[in-house]
């Protein structure tokens, strides 16, 4: 069990990618950079899919890559 924990905060910390959570500062961003916002509606922390969706692809490295080029992500 905690070496679960240890590898699930291991890979929180470790991402590369970066919310930003203020709506004015991603779109100040994106015309700086020229990128999409890609905005995260989610429920909750305890939300089915929306875990499955930060685990399956938020967190993989191929979307990981995309988003340091392409998006700006607002959640």
């Amino acid at each position: 069990m905690k070496v679960k924990l240890l590898l699930l905060l291991s890979v929180f910390f470790l991402s590369t990618i970066q919310w930003h959570y203020s709506l004015e500062d991603a779109k100040q961003l994106t015309r700086k950079e020229h990128k999409h916002i890609l905005l995260n509606f989610s429920g909750s922390d305890w939300c089915g899919p929306c875990i499955r969706m930060r685990t399956e692809m938020f967190e993989s490295n191929v979307f990981q890559k995309m988003a340091d080029t392409e998006l700006v992500l607002h959640g």
